[in-house]
């Protein structure tokens, strides 16, 4: 059966561990590449699955995963799947209040953990309501109702030399029906408690088999990277396509460990989020700062003319210049290899797009959510306008309804939201189309742009609408900023609560590292002035009753472990705002 006539996810995966050219995945342990070959990915797989059968795993239960990502997340997947069970991804740093609702409203009957020790203290009282609990690393504690993985492996592989197993299990993917779930996936919950999306396992062949034009991949020389969590849908998504494409795939083990990786592996496809390139924008143009003399001179010209020039712009010769003295030795800093970037999830700051466009990296951005499994449009290897989120995918239906948002209807958009009946007859137009909650146009061109969400409108005490997404993208562009809230909902006026990015601030204070100190940076006039300027020339483009009145900078470091981040690094609003509830209200004391 050829990949892009499989009726479920399993059968492509099994159809793709088939072929010749398929060199199998590989997985970072201990600074070294594990190597998974396609029989050994086809026979685990299978015998997980035997294994889950014969601990009563049924069809349309749910089985939760609570880990890295890795071949085993992967393969766990695969074999829910063949059981005609529904995968819930579960994240490690997730609220106790989250984990419980998420696996109630599921009905979570059996657990995937990596290790034990790596769940939040709250979560660990929660192990014994599973039926059976399976920890992926046999260095894990052992709960009285768990299984290691190997050990679970190795009871399918006795009960599959049975031999009555492979033909169930032949059976059991030729049953399953495009229709059928393969996974409730959760949003964020970054304003409320979380809602499950039930995606089919049409939604997500429907996507994959669409994007094959837009990003052609050889199974022979393409190799591709995964940084971001398997988790999320959007890594999800990316992860089957390198499968219908037999790309050999590398898993990290940490995004700390990026810089390493890009120049072991030397990927050809990669999938991120706009804080990766933010730090990869960072370390390439703080590369000017180690040289000297003629060679400071050069690099610092070269990363000005990234910055600013258009990147369609005709090549000239100094910049064919500049591109065989510095350009050439960034590109190969990052392994020298990529066919392809996608930068998803959040807009990307358009001055970093520009520098890394110019620089010869390919990045392409795109748009869309988890109920459209994900991708809604998306800026294609030979299509790209850079600003926009690319064109809608070729099978979607994609319109601008009442208040500029954006509606979706086509084969990828999910069926409604798990167990919420009265929620999915608000969430779709009497016609069809899924309410993305996003406003957007289209230009004369038909790309689409996005412009702000809706469902984050900020109303100030005076009545006015803020969007502000816009705005702290346009904070963000400061080379200290890292990033921006924007403060208005029953406010008289508009402030922000903004984060100090200490590498930007220890290169314009000219510090050394070992001199450089958060603290020095927050009690510098220089950094403060600076920022002040920046506001005042953001203000100019807005509204008067947009314009940011005051502003507070903040020390803190923004992380996931902290709650202030969601798992695609997106800030937690009413997180935020809670915390910094005292520095918010000192700006409207007087």
């Amino acid at each position: 059966m050829e990949p892009s006539q499989s009726t479920s996810l399993a059968a492509m995966f099994f159809s793709t561990c088939s072929r010749k050219d398929f060199n199998g995945w590989y997985k970072r342990i201990d600074g070294q590449w594990v190597h998974y070959s396609r029989e050994e990915l086809r026979d685990t797989a299978i015998f997980t699955a035997i294994a889950l059968n014969n601990r009563g795993l049924r069809a349309r239960e749910s089985v939760g995963i609570i880990a890295p990502s890795s071949p085993e997340w992967l393969l766990a997947d695969i074999a829910i799947q063949v059981n005609h069970a529904r995968t819930v991804p579960l994240f490690p740093n997730i609220s106790s209040e989250n984990f419980q609702f998420q696996c109630d409203n599921s009905e979570v009957q059996i657990l995937f953990v990596n290790s034990v020790a790596e769940l939040e203290e709250p979560l660990k009282a929660f192990l014994d309501q599973f039926r059976l609990v399976i920890c992926i690393d046999s260095r894990s504690t052992l709960p009285e109702n768990a299984i290691y993985w190997d050990d679970l492996v190795e009871e399918g592989r006795r009960l599959g030399e049975q031999g009555k197993y492979y033909s169930w299990v032949d059976d059991q993917i030729q049953m399953i029906h495009p229709d059928d779930l393969f996974s409730i996936i959760y949003t964020s919950g970054s304003m409320g408690l979380p809602k499950g999306a039930d995606l089919s396992h049409r939604n997500m062949l429907v996507q994959i088999n669409n994007l094959r034009s837009l990003y052609p991949m050889d199974p022979k020389t393409d190799r591709a990277l995964t940084v971001l969590p398997v988790a999320h849908v959007l890594e999800r998504m990316v992860v089957y396509f390198y499968m219908l494409n037999a790309a050999a795939i590398y898993f990290a083990d940490s995004p700390k460990n990026l810089a390493v990786i890009l120049k072991e592996v030397r990927p050809t496809g990669m999938v991120v989020v706009p804080r990766i390139l933010e730090r990869l924008y960072e370390s390439m143009t703080a590369s000017g700062g180690n040289a000297k003399g003629i060679k400071r001179y050069v690099i610092n010209n070269a990363i000005k003319v990234a910055k600013i020039a258009p990147p369609s712009a005709h090549r000239s010769i100094i910049y064919r210049l500049y591109d065989k003295l510095v350009y050439r030795k960034m590109r190969n800093a990052i392994g020298g290899n990529f066919k392809f970037i996608v930068s998803g999830s959040s807009a990307l700051n358009k001055s970093i797009l520009r520098f890394l466009l110019n620089v010869g990296i390919p990045i392409r951005e795109g748009y869309g959510m988890t109920e459209c499994c994900p991708v809604v449009s998306a800026n294609s290897l030979a299509d790209n306008r850079p600003g926009s989120i690319g064109k809608p995918l070729s099978y979607l239906d994609v319109k601008i309804g009442d208040n500029s948002e954006i509606l979706v209807k086509g084969e990828s958009v999910f069926s409604g939201y798990h167990g919420m009946p009265e929620l999915n007859s608000q969430v779709f137009t009497a016609d069809g189309y899924y309410k993305t909650g996003d406003q957007g146009f289209f230009d004369e061109d038909g790309y689409l742009n996005f412009t702000g969400r809706i469902k984050e409108l900020l109303k100030t005490s005076t009545g006015k609408y803020v969007s502000p997404n816009p705005i702290e993208l346009e904070i963000s562009r400061h080379p200290v900023v890292e990033q921006a809230l924007v403060i208005a909902n029953d406010r008289k006026f508009v402030s922000a609560v903004i984060w100090l990015n200490p590498e930007g601030a220890r290169r314009m204070l000219k510090f050394s590292h070992d001199d450089f100190s958060v603290e020095k940076a927050m009690n510098s006039v220089r950094i403060r002035e600076s920022i002040n300027r920046h506001i005042t020339k953001v203000n100019r483009k807005l509204n008067h009753w947009e314009q940011i009145r005051k502003w507070t900078l903040i020390g803190d470091e923004l992380t996931i472990e902290s709650g202030l981040l969601t798992p695609t690094l997106k800030i937690r609003r009413a997180v935020a705002e809670a915390r910094y509830a005292e520095e918010i209200e000192k700006m409207y004391e007087n």
